[in-house]
């Protein structure tokens, strides 16, 4: 049994439901990476949670921070406890993960793979349609699991998210509580945009992995960042842009559009579709580090935990 403790990886978990899925995955994590620096921001506002049940070597963000499906405040939450795995940590790499992730792969299979990367960061990244390209340079086939983001009808609803004009019209929503809320109405023209010269726009599959070097550009509060930010803060599905956007618009970084992730998206859809045992063959064979998403109890775990002996490289 070989072990290679040459590269650190600490992970981000983004959690706002079930304490006990949350619960899951560190406790895995820390048997897998040998209790690791974990930091989780936890939307305190949509689920409780005992942060005392929840192993040491996890630090929380504080004050967590109210977020809402594919909205900025996604990112903001995530770059949040990013800062504070670099602050607490300092790995060599770290891994974005949601808690209803698993672990697929073994940790020194891993290890090895990222320690003789030519890369700086795996993650889905493509053009929005009329964009010219980044700075970046891109290598890797796309992960065949995100197919449908080249679908014609998500190209179109990118180019409507990200570039193009909208109408915003007021309308009273009641939920949670009556208040006057917005439809926003796509037109078929681009709108005011950061993007132009120096930031083209891009859009992928949120769970990524990144390396020091990579996570030094998220972490940067430039004025393109910013200027993203502002833009992407009223905009549908901001967490599916912002990284891309940032990562493929900068020299020098390395990028693999193979973001290691494995989810059944069946053709496409607002969200995965739950994992199950079926499912376990080809997960295993896809060198996929994580997969998405796993339901509590899920019967597919016992059978992906018993091809992974800890530190074993077979």
């Amino acid at each position: 049994m070989t072990r290679n403790h040459a590269v650190s990886i600490g992970f981000v978990i983004l959690s706002h439901g079930d304490a006990a899925l949350l619960r899951r995955l560190v406790e895995r994590l820390n048997i897998l990476y040998e209790m690791p620096p974990i930091a989780c921001h936890h939307d305190f506002s949509q689920a409780p949670l005992d942060t005392r049940a929840i192993p040491g070597n996890v630090r929380f963000v504080e004050p967590a921070i109210a977020t809402g499906w594919g909205k900025l405040s996604v990112v903001t939450a995530g770059l949040a406890a990013l800062r504070l795995l670099v602050e607490t940590a300092d790995p060599d790499w770290f891994v974005l993960l949601s808690a209803t992730d698993y672990p697929v792969r073994a940790a020194d299979l891993v290890r090895a793979e990222l320690a003789s990367s030519p890369y700086d960061a795996y993650i889905d990244v493509q053009c929005v349609k009329g964009q010219p390209g980044g700075a970046a340079t891109f290598a890797c086939e796309p992960n065949p699991k995100l197919s449908h983001f080249s679908l014609p009808s998500n190209v179109a609803l990118k180019w409507q998210f990200y570039v193009g004009a909208q109408l915003w019209v007021p309308m009273p929503k009641n939920r949670p509580r009556w208040r006057i809320g917005r439809v926003t109405l796509p037109l078929p023209f681009a709108g005011p945009n950061p993007f132009g010269a120096g930031l083209s726009a891009y859009y992928g599959d949120h769970w990524f992995t990144a390396n020091r070097r990579a996570m030094a550009v998220l972490l940067e509060d430039s004025k393109p960042a910013e200027q993203l930010r502002q833009h992407l803060v009223r905009r549908a599905q901001a967490d599916e842009c912002y990284y891309q956007t940032i990562l493929g618009n900068t020299a020098g970084l390395n990028i693999c559009r193979d973001n290691k992730r494995y989810a059944e998206w069946n053709g496409g859809g607002a969200h995965p579709v739950a994992v199950e045992v079926a499912h376990v063959p080809a997960i295993l064979a896809s060198g996929a580090h994580f997969a998405r998403k796993f339901a509590l109890h899920s019967p597919a775990i016992e059978q992906i935990d018993a091809t992974m002996t800890v530190g074993s490289e077979t």
